[in-house]
């Protein structure tokens, strides 16, 4: 059983919704996207030590992209990822 709309407030309705839907959706493609930074070594910023758990697979895949982006460990390329914020 297909929706069949007679009366022409549903159609406008529907229409609108659907145009509302594909508003929201261009907008969501045009926000600034997380981008991975690749290696720079000019920061100058002293650092300190902080523990923090992930989740083994997580760390795997975190030394893989870091690995593939041609810094030297995990925590240079997540404190560069995080000043991209």
């Amino acid at each position: 059983m297909a929706f069949n709309p007679k009366n022409e407030q549903l159609r406008q309705a529907v229409r609108k919704g659907v145009e509302s839907e594909k508003q929201a959706n261009d907008s969501l493609d045009n926000e600034s996207v997380l981008k991975v930074p690749v290696n720079n070594e000019d920061e100058n910023e002293t650092t300190k030590h902080y523990t923090f758990t992930l989740q083994p697979s997580v760390r795997r895949r975190l030394d893989a992209v870091a690995k593939e982006k041609g810094f030297k460990s995990a925590s240079k390329f997540l404190n560069a990822l995080i000043s991209e914020l």
